[in-house]
């Protein structure tokens, strides 16, 4: 039974990381100096986290580790990783999409273990600006969906035996608020909180990051920023705690 739950901590690993470090978004709100024009927003983001993941099976034997970033890259294939705001008026929308492909190979005397995840990551909301879009305060309100798509073949002694697949969907509820405070002509310090809840446990995060605009017309900025999250997912009677924390940086592109 240890053996089995070290084996499901590893691919659970795998697939937290990459799921949260993708649905935690480079959220960047609209800044619209006509709030009746309809603007549009388009950030790519990164965010270099360090993962502690705590399993636990039926509330009872549990295990943990601790997950770099630079471990996080030695197993990536292809990342797409964008998000997109449009609005105007007291409405704007977003949507974030990051879909990642990783590939693993673990080793044993006699039998290997090759393992293919797919995970694809969309926060879906729309925003209220009571002062209208550009202006500080923004409230979010939307859904948060995590799929999760692994395949296990086994081979033995080179030999193919079989082929497993583990896939797994969670929609959840999200809720947050949005606030910019502004520093000076071109550096801005952008906040973001939400909470999400449904088929996951729950999930939350806090992030700040500083904006600086660059260009002759200052309609781009420079991201950087930190982000810490929590999230709790449950399969089965396996259950998964995350903790996520470390620096993220972006481009935003505005017209």
């Amino acid at each position: 039974m240890m053996t089995h739950l070290k084996n499901r901590l590893r691919c659970l690993q795998l697939e937290g990381v990459l799921g949260l470090f993708c649905v935690a978004l480079c959220t960047t709100p609209v800044l619209a100096q006509d709030t009746d024009q309809l603007q549009w927003s388009i950030t790519p983001y990164l965010w270099a986290s360090e993962t502690k993941v705590d399993l636990a099976f039926r509330d009872g034997i549990s295990g943990g580790d601790t997950i770099s970033f630079n471990d996080l890259l030695d197993t990536l294939d292809t990342a797409v990783m964008v998000h997109f705001e449009s609005g105007r008026g007291h409405w704007s929308a977003f949507a974030d999409l990051t879909y990642l492909e990783t590939s693993d190979t673990r080793d044993r005397p006699v039998l290997a273990v090759d393992v293919d995840s797919e995970i694809t990551v969309l926060d879906a909301a729309m925003a209220w600006w009571p002062g209208g879009v550009g202006s500080s305060l923004s409230v979010i309100g939307g859904m948060r969906y995590s799929g999760f798509d692994d395949r296990y073949r086994l081979s033995l002694e080179d030999n193919p035996v079989t082929t497993l697949r583990n896939k797994t969907d969670y929609y959840d509820a999200l809720l947050g608020v949005r606030y910019r405070f502004d520093l000076g002509e071109r550096w801005a310090l952008l906040t973001h909180a939400d909470f999400s809840l449904g088929d996951s446990e729950g999930t939350w995060l806090i992030r700040a990051n500083l904006a600086w605009t660059v260009g002759s017309r200052r309609m781009n900025r420079v991201l950087l920023g930190y982000q810490y999250k929590e999230a709790e997912f449950k399969s089965g009677d396996v259950r998964v705690d995350y903790r996520y924390h470390g620096p993220m940086a972006g481009f935003n592109f505005r017209f």
